[in-house]
Parts: C-alpha cells; structure tokens; sequence
C-alpha cells in the first residue's frame, strides 16, 4: 500500500441511509429491490462525499471504506463506539450512477479481519448498477447489530476478498488512527447563545487537515412533507439546512479548537426558525492498492458530531 495522505471529507447526513441507527425500521427481505436501491444510493452518496474530498475516482477500480462516525452515538442504546463499511468494484458496463458511471462486480465474499475477530459483509445485488457490499443486510442497520465494526486503537482492519471470474483475491489493510475524534467541548445539548462566539474543541484524529462545519438544527421545525419548509425530513429523519447554511471550514493542521464568530452564526440562522446549532468535525485518510483490475481506492475515516440548543 502506498503512503496514505490526510484528506478532509463532510459528513452529511444522507449517510444514515446506509449507516444510521434506527429504532423503528422495516424488514425487508435481503434481495428486495427497494433494498438494494437504497444500499447504492447510499454508496453513492458516500462516493461523492471521496470524491469531493479528493479522491479521483475516475481511475479507481474499486473503492474499500471503512469508518468510524460518533455523529450516530445520540441515538444508540450502547456506549460502544461502532463502525461502518462498504466496498464496490467497478467494471466497463456503464450505468447511471451520477458519481461513479461503471457496473459494481462480484468480488465473490467480502470479510473484514480485525484482532481476532470476523464481520462478513452482506451482498446487494442491483440489476442497472451491479453488486455493493456494506456490514447490514438492509441499509437501515439495527444498532445492536453484531455486523458493526468496533473501534480498536493503531489496529490493522483487513478486508478479505476472495474473488470471483471477474475479481481476483486479495487482502486489504487499512490501520486505525490511534484516537478517534472527539468534541469535548460544547457538550450534547448544551444551551449556547447565539450571540456570542462559539469555540469548538476537541481531540483524537491524526496530524492532518481537519473539516468542521456549523450548520443550523431545525429538527423541532417540519413544514409539508416532513421537513422545515417543504424541506426533506419526514419521520424518523432530521431535516437538512440548505447548503447555503453550511459553514464548512478546512484547517491545515489538526489544532483542535476552532472559533465561530458571533457574526457569522447570526448570519447562518438569520430568517430561519433554528433551534440551535450542529457542528461537526471530520477526517479521512486515503490510501490506495494495486490490483489486476487497476488501483483501488481506500479511505479509513472518522469524525464527532454535537447540537447545541439556543437560550431561549
């Protein structure tokens, strides 16, 4: 594996689909076509969050992700910090997908190997987009699903291929950060004052570059359709702010303390019924492998999440 380089990513919220904990879900069969439908779409989103963030999938063969993401720890019913995974291969067939326009191969069965322990990953099978692997049988996971990778510190996490006609074998390492990170300050629901500066700090991560955004939380404000203003929401789903609410900042280094002016939070939720703040901090590293189908891509990634009520 080459030298793995310190890349930043946001983390948005569509990645729930795949990735988030709910208590109230359905049980559709594993080859259900709405399953799989929403196990890509959620591929897909993540693969334009790489891409974003710098990884030039247009010459990736195949794209391995393994993740850690406390922004779902809210609504778990453990205090274990759990992860995330999925991997794609792309062949020649093109489709329509609007971030990655080749066909997902069978890469046969996927493991993933890490301190004795064993998850194998579920197929998904898509007859215009072709195969996906993620840790959950449905793209809505069960919290306390057993297929959820628990975070070991400076641990080598391997993905164990085994191939197929169309996808040789092959062992990918990726190595965990030695902390994830982690907000310590404010605190989960923690009552701020949206007139005055607001400093973030935390801990964890690598040396690298670091993304934090701010945004508004409007989870209390669902107009038609479920979400603020006709915005997508619905139940069991927090509605998003516009993008044009979305401070996004890159730091260089991880310092880990940012500070928000006064000014630029009155100007993030001017004119827009907000009832605090969400802000989050994130981090990826991207490394990539040779394989005889081409590079493959790998990204090993974590980040924290806190809300924040205003004083009312």
């Amino acid at each position: 594996m080459k030298l793995k380089i310190s890349i930043i990513f946001s983390l948005l919220a569509i990645t729930i689909l795949l990735f988030g904990c709910k208590s109230e879900v359905n049980s559709p069969d594993q080859n259900n076509l709405s399953t799989d439908q929403l196990t890509y779409q959620a591929v897909d989103n993540d693969l334009a969050l790489m891409k974003d963030g710098g990884m030039p999938l247009d010459s990736a063969a195949g794209i391995f992700s393994i993740g850690w993401n406390e922004i779902f720890r809210p609504f778990m019913d453990s205090s274990r910090i759990k992860g995330m995974a999925f991997a794609v291969a792309f062949g020649e067939r093109p489709t329509d997908l609007p971030h990655f326009r080749k066909f997902g191969l069978d890469m046969g069965d996927i493991f993933i190997n890490y301190s004795g322990n064993q998850v194998e990953m579920y197929k998904h099978i898509h007859p215009r987009r072709g195969i996906a692997y993620s840790l959950f049988e449905r793209p809505f996971g069960h919290c306390d699903s057993e297929n959820m990778l628990e975070f070991m510190p400076n641990t080598e996490y391997q993905f164990e291929v085994t191939g197929s006609e169309n996808f040789a074998p092959i062992t990918i390492t990726l190595t965990s950060p030695a902390a994830l990170m982690n907000i310590t300050s404010p605190t989960f629901g923690e009552i701020i004052n949206p007139a005055e500066d607001l400093t973030i700090n935390w801990e964890g991560g690598n040396e690298g570059k670091v993304g934090i955004r701010l945004m508004p939380d409007l989870r209390h404000h669902r107009g038609p359709g479920g979400g603020p203003g006709g915005m997508h929401g619905g139940p069991g789903h927090e509605p998003n702010p516009p993008m044009d609410r979305v401070i996004f900042v890159i730091l260089e280094t991880n310092t880990g303390t940012y500070t928000f002016s006064a000014a630029q939070i009155q100007e993030l939720i001017n004119g827009i019924p907000a009832d605090g703040l969400r802000a989050e901090v994130s981090q990826m590293d991207f490394g990539e492998v040779e394989h005889e189908n081409g590079t493959l891509r790998t990204a090993m990634r974590n980040g924290n999440s806190v809300m924040m009520r205003f004083l009312q």
